[in-house]
């Protein structure tokens, strides 16, 4: 079972205690990335998982490829080259966050579809991607149309999360336009309630399309799909949406119905809801296994 993902990993200051940026305040030095997270989330689950990208020559840089790296995930095809590894930021507030980025111009900006060749794809199942790759540069947007179609003429599946970020910044109307030229090749559309709304208001998606619900779960073919473990707390939502496509993505390649899917990846979000960190608190296959037995067998 052999996935591949391709996009921006950064280092991220995130706050060790709510409030305002202040003077004084302290911030944990991380990485994060949606296309890293869901490869890190996949890793853990015992699936190969390739993620492609580019990073500064940079002690950045070297963070991100160690600790990517260190997690099992292969980062052959990653390149070391012009441009500053992307930095940002988080302010939280009663479990609500707040994101700035430090990434124009960074060296992933510069990717597109020479840095992902055709041996990348050579037995892979699902290839995922995301519109914030798309967001970030012209040649961004140009890899992700490029692999998903390389992808699909190979019958590899494709999933696409547009994971809109109005901080980029970024409109709805822009990453709307962005989405409909990839979904020719999409066979899963992951979004959130809020993405399905601005992006596509009354109109429906074109492709098969998971809504993520908040608290109530997700809704897959008209049916929502609760957690089968409610989360008591919110600390920080950053990083679920990533959580629930590994587990979604785990549950496609076990060839699970879509509502079983949906909850391995309701599982997965939890885990990350309940504490900071976009992917450290992903779990283990060891941690998991009894939950994701009583999906399949459910």
């Amino acid at each position: 079972m052999s996935v591949l993902t391709v996009g921006e990993t950064m280092a991220l200051l995130d706050p060790v205690a709510d409030g305002p940026a202040a003077i004084g305040a302290e911030f944990r030095l991380r990485i994060a990335g949606a296309e890293s997270n869901v490869a890190i989330g996949l890793a853990r689950l015992g699936v190969a998982v390739t993620w492609v990208s580019r990073l500064g020559r940079d002690p950045f840089g070297d963070l991100v490829l160690e600790a990517v790296a260190a997690e099992g995930v292969d980062v052959r095809f990653v390149v070391r080259g012009d441009g500053r590894t992307g930095l940002f930021a988080k302010v939280r507030t009663g479990g609500r966050t707040e994101v700035a980025y430090w990434r124009e111009g960074s060296a992933a900006s510069r990717l597109g579809p020479r840095d992902v060749p055709d041996e990348a794809l050579e037995s892979v199942r699902l290839v995922h991607l995301t519109g914030i790759t798309m967001a970030i540069s012209e040649p961004g947007a140009a890899l992700v149309v490029d692999l998903a179609r390389r992808a699909k003429e190979r019958g590899i599946t494709v999933l696409f999360d547009p994971n809109f970020r109005p901080a980029l910044p970024d409109s709805p109307e822009a990453a709307a336009t962005r989405s409909r030229a990839v979904l020719p090749y999409v066979d899963w559309y992951l979004c959130g309630e809020d993405e399905r709304r601005l992006l596509w208001g009354d109109e429906p998606v074109p492709v098969p399309c998971v809504v993520r619900v908040g608290a109530r779960g997700a809704l897959v073919e008209g049916e929502t799909v609760p957690p089968a473990r409610p989360v008591a707390t919110v600390v920080d939502e950053v990083g679920a949406g990533d959580a629930f496509a590994a587990g979604f993505i785990y549950g496609l390649l076990q060839e699970w119905a879509p509502r079983a899917c949906a909850q391995a990846g309701n599982l997965l979000a939890g885990f990350t809801l309940g504490g900071t960190g976009d992917w450290e608190r992903l779990p283990r296959l060891g941690e998991v296994a009894g939950d994701l037995r009583a999906i399949a067998a459910a």
